[in-house]
């Protein structure tokens, strides 16, 4: 699908121009009348865009604008008018005739409407609010298991949020990394401070905190898979559901009904089962960057002090022309050389090598059946099932689950044992663990190993 089939093909051109800032500050008043006003007339945002865009419009000439012969005269009610001919030119406004008048009103289309927001949404400062999706989730859910006739809406409303849900959690992810990549770039402390205990504090609190408290995962993840699995198990209960879906005009018969139906119950089921990882990426994400913020306001506190410091901060600042100036006054560079035993050139050797005798090979003896036994006997009773679990053991210290990132692995002996385990959390018998494979791989003490998680058996 063409996007400039949805929207004209003008749309973004205001965006780039000149006098964007202009455009876009008008349509945050048109944004403000719609949300004011059912029906708004034309006169009505003259009168606004002039009250607020005052000062902008004393100040814009329009004079590089493709259209600038539609202005008429340089006031500011022409320029108002101008404007608002621009948008319409553009696409983001309509007019329409008013009933049984000559006089116009503004109409927003959707796609405009959308925009707005999502514009409004970028540069205001205010946080978003949580939203409670899996708390929704759950109370759907909980809903239709007491009234059977709702698990239609209730398993929409479940797949609904937890699509949001992931895409939330992928946007926590991301606005994690932005905040340690814009505090890496802070050489003021007072800057990392403010950045650290107001904007990361105030986020951390709205959208990172409540996934462990009101709006739990770990707490309500489980109801939420045996409520699901409830649902397929009933045959009755999901045969009346696929009805009630059928009657709708959305599906075209009631095998497609079907397939939807069973296919967001499996992905709801699917997403929670695995959210776990997501959740712990967040987790070290978040770590990451508070272990960062403390070690570089402690080197910006000491680095500052020192000579080392001071030389830096005259270095960062060397392009500027008056630093230039005293450091040409004040510093005396002198070029330095010294002879040394190395400073003699000796010009290398080029005589030909001569063709030796080929070394013979030694026949190696076959090897003993016997004694490959033995050997890998031995291998066994060095590394037994009993010494690979107490070494996990050891590693998870009562923890329910573990990943290779905890796990010790301070010689060869510990990786052979890491390997071992791998190998071994497949056989039901020999472990009390079973892992969770991933395609990530990380740096454990100068080992590169994937991060598998390993979780203990129930």
């Amino acid at each position: 699908m063409n996007l400039f089939d949805k929207i004209p093909e003008n749309f973004f051109s205001i965006l780039v121009s000149k006098n964007k800032k202009i455009y876009v500050d008008a349509l945050f008043v048109l944004r403000e009348a719609f949300k004011q006003e059912m029906s708004i007339s034309k006169d009505n945002i003259i009168a606004r865009l002039i009250n607020n865009l005052e000062e902008e419009f004393n100040q814009e000439d329009f004079s590089e604008d493709e259209d600038i012969n539609e202005l008429k005269d340089n006031n500011i009610s022409s320029k108002a008018y101008f404007l608002l001919r621009k948008l319409k030119w553009a696409g983001w406004i309509e007019f329409e005739m008013q009933r049984n008048s000559f006089e116009e009103n503004i109409i927003l289309p959707d796609y405009s409407i959308k925009f707005l927001d999502l514009l409004y949404s970028i540069v205001q400062e205010e946080q978003v609010e949580y939203n409670s999706y899996v708390f929704a989730t759950y109370s759907s859910l909980k809903l239709a298991s007491i009234e059977k006739n709702e698990t239609y809406n209730a398993i929409n409303t479940a797949y609904n949020n937890t699509m949001q849900l992931i895409t939330e959690l992928k946007s926590l992810y991301n606005s994690l990394g932005r905040f340690h990549r814009q505090m890496i770039n802070q050489d003021n402390i007072n800057d990392i401070m403010k950045e650290h205990f107001f904007k990361y504090k105030e986020y951390s609190d709205e959208m990172i905190f409540p996934r462990f408290t009101r709006d739990s995962i770990p707490r309500y993840k489980a109801p939420i898979r045996d409520m699901l699995n409830t649902i397929l198990a009933d045959a009755e209960l999901l045969d009346a559901t696929i009805n009630v879906a059928t009657k709708h005009k959305k599906y075209e018969s009631r095998e497609e009904a079907e397939n939807d139906i069973l296919n967001k119950i499996r992905t709801v089921i699917e997403i929670y089962e695995n959210i776990d990882f997501t959740m712990d990426q967040i987790e070290i994400k978040n770590t990451d960057y508070v272990r960062a913020s403390v070690n570089r306001i402690q080197y910006l506190l000491t680095s500052d002090k020192e000579l080392k410091g001071k030389l830096v901060n005259i270095l960062k600042n060397s392009k500027k022309e008056k630093v230039i100036e005293k450091m040409e006054e004040e510093v005396k560079l002198l070029k330095q050389e010294y002879v040394s035993k190395d400073s003699i050139y000796i010009r290398n050797s080029n005589d030909k090598r001569k063709q030796g005798k080929p070394l013979a090979l030694k026949q190696e003896k076959e090897i003993d059946s016997k004694a490959f036994y033995e050997f890998a006997k031995s291998l066994e009773k060095l590394y037994s099932n009993q010494k690979i679990n107490e070494f996990m053991e050891a590693n998870f210290k009562g923890k329910p689950f573990i990943t290779s990132s905890e796990i010790k692995l301070n010689t060869t002996e510990d990786l052979i044992l890491l390997i071992l385990a791998t190998i071994k959390a497949g056989k039901y018998d020999k472990s009390f663990y079973y892992m969770q494979d991933s395609n990530e791989t990380i740096n454990n003490n100068g080992f590169k190993i994937p991060n598998i998680k390993f979780i203990r058996r129930n």
